[in-house]
């Protein structure tokens, strides 16, 4: 885990200082029309290479494609940076840029595809999904201050340089990366349309109205629209200088880390709906603001408040998602949001280049931000509704996490479990397994004891918390003991498929298994016949 975030800061930083460079460049060669092309060049090409890069994880692996897609833009951030220097043509610069930002739009959900496979409580995983943004801001308040005072004293083309210096050190740290290969869906088949369409499926039923993708591209639309917006703002409405681009980007961040702060406290796994719709109109009220009042003041505070909302809307979001949908969809359906992301950022930055012409910054500013805020609170009930039929982690989660053998698996892979358990009651001496029979379930007892015999020999009993049943399941032979009701008995049983699938595919969990198996073979091989 500290080695995918540490790569997604310095990527980011990078990514977040380039930006800076590529505007003003820009904006200096085209103005708000070039600006504008940059931005849609940043997020055409990712339409394709993200989803055919995510396709191709299961057969390369997430680890491999973060370190190569990162060294990749580390080389073209560094091409860009010589052609902007030699003074080569403007549009090998913005062909360059677009590459880059289409290969970087693969690294967030790879990420969010691989972290439940890293953690191991619902605690880590909120824990790690707000860590993410906090990172991101951080690295969006570092990358355009480096951007700003670089620019001050010296040129665009520094800045890009400076930008491949940090992806290659990122793809460094990525290098010695190790993601477990369930995590790349090595299981799911089909092609990449089938997998975009199915993940653009999922994302639409998680509330009525479609409310997931339709919020995260108007939400990515403000930001595509901002990009063009905020460099207009700086060096035509305020006048206050080029190096003005990267001080109010770099609010942004300072903003994002003080969202960050208010995610960790705030934002749990009952009320990630909530959090996700206050975060997007948090991106739209503060450009409404700005429109009212063009002042210096009021943009570096409103950009504040768009990065508190950028935090919390994303770690909601992040959360949200794989919860909803389930492991199996998780990825495709992160991919598909991955789209709607680029789709977003190129219609918003072409759509603020056509309403500056035809209305003004001004007016651009407000239409934005009141179109972001209306549909907000419009899916306002919609989310309220998820967060209540979403369950929160109960106690059959902790029941599973107490057994050795499920303490090693991911907090995804337990969460899935603990939704397919099936109840069962047993009355007083009623036998739940009886020695020499077929075995088809493992049981996991909830509430009241029961007595347990090898060949007539008592064992020790067994009570809230422990497992029965694994044996037979694990080494394909008859049921080695007769467990029978000692008081009423209630289980939690999952099926021999989903019990093997979990346990025998994660190393650890299988060896804690073989540990428990062996012990209780060699205690009934010690007892003898009676």
């Amino acid at each position: 885990m500290r080695r995918i975030q540490f790569g997604w800061f310095l990527a980011m930083t990078g990514g977040a200082a380039s930006t800076v460079g590529f505007l003003v460049y820009a904006y200096g060669v085209g103005g708000a029309g070039l600006v504008a092309v940059y931005v849609v060049l940043k997020t055409v090409p990712g339409v394709v290479i993200a989803p055919l890069v995510m396709a191709s994880a299961p057969r390369l692996g997430i680890d491999r494609l973060l370190s190569v897609t990162t060294a990749a833009r580390a080389l073209l951030a560094g091409l860009a940076a010589a052609v902007v220097a030699t003074g080569g043509p403007a549009w090998v610069v913005i062909a360059l840029a677009g590459l880059g930002a289409a290969l970087g739009g693969t690294y967030r959900p790879l990420q969010a595809a691989a972290l439940p496979w890293l953690v191991r409580t619902p605690a880590e995983l909120t824990t790690a999904n707000v860590t993410a943004p906090v990172m991101e801001n951080a690295a969006s308040l570092i990358g355009p201050v480096v951007a700003a005072l670089m620019l001050i004293f010296s040129d665009a083309a520094s800045v890009l340089a400076v930008c491949a210096g940090l992806l290659a050190a990122a793809a460094l740290a990525l290098g010695r990366l190790s993601i477990p290969e369930e995590a790349a869906g090595v299981h799911s088949e089909g092609r990449v349309l089938s997998k975009a369409r199915s993940g653009m499926a999922a994302l639409a039923a998680i509330t009525p109205s479609a409310g997931v993708p339709v919020l995260v591209f108007t939400q990515t639309l403000a930001r595509g629209a901002l990009l063009v917006l905020v460099v207009v703002l700086a060096l035509d409405v305020l006048a206050v200088g080029q190096d003005a681009v990267g001080w109010l980007n770099a609010m942004t961040g300072i903003g994002g880390l003080l969202g960050a702060a208010v995610a960790a406290a705030t934002i749990r796994l009952t009320r990630l709906g909530r959090s996700f719709v206050v975060g997007v109109a948090l991106w739209g009220l503060p450009l409404a603001l700005v429109a009212a009042l063009p002042t210096p003041p009021v943009a570096y505070l409103a950009l504040i408040v768009v990065g508190v909302g950028n935090s919390v809307e994303d770690a909601g979001v992040v959360t949200l998602v794989p919860r909803a949908v389930g492991p199996r969809l998780a990825g495709p359906a992160l991919g598909a949001a991955e789209l709607l992301v680029f789709a977003g950022l190129g219609t918003g930055s072409a759509l603020a280049a056509v309403l500056i012409d035809a209305a003004g910054t001004r007016s651009a500013f407000a239409i934005v931000g009141d179109a972001v805020a209306v549909l907000a609170v419009a899916y306002a009930w919609h989310f309220t509704k998820l967060d209540r039929r979403l369950p929160a982690p109960g106690p059959e989660l902790d029941l599973l996490r107490g057994l050795s053998m499920m303490a090693p698996l991911p907090f995804v892979v337990v969460e899935h479990l603990a939704s397919s358990l099936e109840p069962r009651d047993y009355e007083p001496a009623e036998v739940v397994l009886r020695e020499g029979d077929h075995g088809d379930r493992f049981h996991l007892i909830a509430s009241g004891v029961a007595s347990v015999s090898v060949r007539g020999n008592r064992r020790p009993v067994v009570s809230r918390g422990d497992g029965f049943g694994e044996i037979a399941l694990l080494r394909d032979v008859p049921r080695t003991a007769t467990v029978t009701a000692a008081e009423p008995l209630h289980t939690l049983t999952l099926t021999r498929e989903a019990f093997l699938t979990a346990v025998a595919a994660n190393t650890l969990s299988a060896a804690a298994a073989d540990v428990l198996v062996g012990t209780r073979l060699t205690a009934d091989v010690a007892d003898p016949p009676p």
